[in-house]
C-alpha cells in the first residue's frame, strides 16, 4: 500500500467555520456560507483560540505550540516593566543579537563603530543581522544601557537616531532586536543570562501574596525572584531586587496567546491533532 508520505496538512479559518456549520446541518454539500453566518462563526472561532491559550482552560498540550523563550533587557534601579509591542520602557524580545564597540565613544555620538553587524551567538544556529528601523542599546560606561534606533544600514558603523547620553568604552556591549515581544498569558520558566551567555534559575512567585510578603522590596542586586502579571494588552514583571548590572538580562519561557484570526483566508495556527476539537468546540 503506497502513503502520501507527506505530514503537512492544514486548514484555514473558513475551512474550520465550513465543517462546523454542516456538524449542525446549517450547511449541507456543496452550498456556500452566508456572509452574517461567517462573520458571527468566525468571532467565535477567535473567542474559542483565545479561551484555549489561557493557563485555566483545556489540556497543557494545546499550549506548547505557542511557547516562546522572550530576553528581557533589564535596567539599573527598575524593577517594574511591562512586556508587550506596546511598551516602550520595558525592551523584551524573542530574538535579538550581540556585539561590542570597536573603539571608544564619547557622549552626544550618532556615528557609533561595531565590532559586527551579525551575531550568531545569542541564538545558536540562527544569524541575526543589524538592519535599518532595529532597537539597539549601547552599554555606556555609567552602567546604564543607551536606548535608539538604527537609521540606514550598519557595517563597520551604525548610525543611531538617538544621540548617546554618555561615554562608551571599547569593547561594551551593543545589543539589538527588530521587535518587541507580545504580552504572554503564563510562565513556565526564569533565568537570569550573564554577558558569558550562562544562565542561573530564577523563581516565580506563584501568587501576589508571596511577593507582598517580602520584607524587603528595595534591595539592589540580581534579580532572584519575579512576579508575573498578566495585565489586559502587556504583561507586568516584577523582580524582587533592584538590577544593577544591565550586562545580565532575564531569559524567560513563556506561552503566547494565540494568534488572531482577521479573515476567514487565515491559515488556522494550531498543531493538526486539535483542528477537529476547534470544528467541534465552535459547532457546540
Amino acid at each position: 500500500m503506497a502513503t502520501s508520505g507527506s505530514f503537512n496538512y492544514s486548514v484555514t479559518a473558513s475551512d474550520i467555520i465550513t465543517a462546523a456549520l454542516e456538524d449542525i446541518n446549517v450547511l449541507v454539500a456543496g452550498e456556500s456560507v452566508d456572509s452574517d453566518d461567517s462573520t458571527i462563526a468566525l468571532r467565535t472561532l477567535n473567542l474559542l483560540a483565545k479561551q484555549w491559550s489561557g493557563s485555566t482552560d483545556m489540556a497543557q498540550g494545546l499550549k506548547v505550540h505557542t511557547r516562546q523563550r522572550i530576553t528581557l533587557f533589564l535596567a539599573v534601579d527598575q524593577r517594574q516593566y511591562l512586556i508587550g509591542p506596546g511598551s516602550s520602557d520595558a525592551r523584551a524580545t524573542t530574538s535579538y543579537g550581540r556585539t561590542t564597540l570597536s573603539a571608544a565613544e564619547a557622549a552626544s555620538q550618532t556615528v557609533i563603530s561595531i565590532t559586527s553587524n551579525t551575531d550568531t551567538t545569542t541564538n545558536p544556529g540562527t544569524t541575526v543581522t543589524m538592519t535599518s528601523g532595529d532597537i539597539v542599546g549601547i552599554v555606556l560606561d555609567d552602567g546604564t544601557i543607551h536606548w535608539s534606533t538604527i537609521s540606514g544600514t550598519p557595517a563597520t558603523t551604525m548610525t543611531i537616531a538617538d544621540a548617546t547620553a554618555g561615554a562608551a568604552a571599547s569593547g561594551n556591549y551593543v545589543y539589538w532586536f527588530t521587535s518587541r515581544a507580545q504580552r504572554f498569558v503564563d510562565i513556565e520558566d526564569a533565568r537570569l543570562r550573564d554577558a558569558e551567555l550562562i544562565d542561573t534559575k530564577v523563581g516565580i512567585f506563584r501568587t501576589v501574596e508571596e511577593y507582598e510578603n517580602l520584607p524587603q522590596k528595595d534591595g539592589e542586586g540580581d534579580p532572584v525572584m519575579i512576579l508575573v502579571e498578566p495585565l489586559t494588552t502587556q504583561t507586568r514583571v516584577t523582580t524582587d531586587f533592584a538590577p544593577q548590572d544591565v550586562t545580565k538580562q532575564l531569559r524567560l519561557t513563556v506561552i503566547y496567546p494565540a494568534e488572531d484570526y482577521d479573515a476567514t483566508t487565515n491559515d488556522i495556527a494550531y498543531p493538526q491533532e486539535w483542528f477537529a476539537a476547534l470544528e467541534w468546540e465552535l459547532a457546540k
